[in-house]
């Protein structure tokens, strides 16, 4: 047992040298996700489960482990049984600050901030609608992830909550996604 120690030191040593070189450095990166989104709260009682897709724009800047982050995406949920055949769409633009451990190679992170949504609803169903089908809202998001690096690529697995004033209800939403940073 004890001659495999120090191979073992040393390769878990590697494994973190490897991640620092990836997304560990400072800079700005790029990437895509998409994924699944699932309506919470009241906006569970008129839609179903949807899908989504965006881009994201992540500042690391050196040394500290807090970075900014500007995410737009597309997001649509499908209506419930029942409650109608509409559908929503939601166009959303967000900038977060977000907080996590740079120099490993599996990297755990939290992100918060705020976000400028258009709502387009096929069928007002939903309470908030007011007779406009078509609304554009502020609201806020907050999330945790982790982002694994694989060379000069990280994936990243993550699920935000948004959470979306409008004139009635809010409308909220969890969107659970899996991505590529580069």
């Amino acid at each position: 047992m004890k001659r495999l120690r120090r191979p073992l030191l040393v390769v878990l040593f590697g494994l973190l040298a490897a991640g620092a070189r990836a997304q560990g450095t400072s800079g700005l990166h790029f990437g895509f996700e998409g994924g699944v989104s699932y309506p919470q709260g009241d906006t569970k009682d008129f839609f179903d489960n949807g899908w989504n897709g965006g881009a994201l724009l992540v500042w690391n800047p050196p040394v500290v482990p807090v970075g900014l982050r500007v995410d737009g995406a597309y997001h649509t949920l499908d209506a419930a049984s029942g409650t109608g055949s509409g559908s929503a769409k939601i166009l959303a633009g967000t900038a977060d600050v977000v907080v996590g451990f740079r120099a490993i190679l599996l990297k755990p992170y939290f992100f918060g901030g705020i976000g400028y949504y258009r709502l387009d609803f096929s069928d007002s169903t939903f309470p908030s609608t007011s007779g406009d089908n078509a609304q554009n809202e502020t609201g806020w998001n907050g999330g945790a992830g982790v982002s694994i690096s694989l060379r000069n690529i990280d994936l990243i697995v993550e699920a935000r909550y948004h959470s979306i004033g409008t004139s009635g209800s809010r409308f909220k939403f969890v969107p659970v996604s899996i991505g590529l940073v580069f």
